[in-house]
């Protein structure tokens, strides 16, 4: 690509990004056409840019929520599978790459549950995978994930120890969507579950209590 190509994928990057947004908060045909739009703009950013691999995860990352919006359908299929193939293509460049790491194996659990297949199937396993290699990267950063697979297997104690590590490093869901996830469906009357949940709440409520003081926000450039 020419020189004016590179200078402009930064530019190209962001404006995917905002129609990204635009679309997520779009509904029917207009978000499908935003969507796209958002794709041909990615697909713009020069190979050579140096943010190239987190250019083709925040693309792969944009078909994981366009997917999300389409149900149990084979349309589902084909944008989870595109999504898998984007972040398959940014650890080629950068393997670490933590946040295409987790989102694969996103990808693959929405994939599993488009295609109903059983708790055991290569799709869940590949997944786990994925997860695994993510608390290798930074410890916490998919434990959520990893506890969902196992109460979706039933395998309480795991469930529970990796809860407790998300918990720990500060990297999980609010308590209303831990409680509202289907995922943990399995495990929602255990009776360690409800103490967990109360732990939550006496965390929250000793954080109120806490008096901070107000800084001035900094804001964050869209690509961050």
């Amino acid at each position: 690509m020419s020189i004016q190509s590179y200078f402009m994928s930064g530019s190209r990057l962001k404006k995917a990004q905002q129609l990204t947004l635009d679309a997520r908060q779009a509904e029917g045909e207009q978000a499908n056409i935003l969507f796209q739009q958002a794709y041909d703009s990615y697909a713009s950013v020069s190979e050579s840019f140096s943010r190239y691999a987190d250019t083709l995860h925040y693309w792969g990352l944009a078909y994981l929520q366009q997917a999300d919006t389409k149900s149990f359908s084979s349309e589902a299929i084909k944008i989870y599978e595109e999504a898998i193939n984007k972040f398959l293509l940014c650890k080629a460049i950068a393997p670490n790459h933590l946040g295409a790491v987790v989102d694969e194996g996103v990808a693959l659990l929405g994939l599993a549950k488009c295609k109903q297949v059983s708790f055991d199937d290569e799709l869940y396993s590949k997944a786990k995978e994925l997860f695994e290699v993510a608390e290798t990267i930074q410890l916490g950063s998919a434990s959520y994930n990893l506890a969902c697979i196992y109460a979706l297997q039933h395998k309480s104690d795991a469930c529970l120890k990796a809860l407790e590590n998300a918990r720990d490093h500060g990297l999980i869901p609010d308590i209303d969507s831990i409680i509202n996830d289907v995922d943990l469906q399995n495990i929602k009357k255990m009776p360690w579950f409800t103490d967990y949940i109360k732990s939550f709440e006496e965390s929250n409520k000793e954080s109120d209590d806490v008096v901070e003081v107000d800084e001035k926000p900094v804001e964050a450039e869209l690509t961050e």
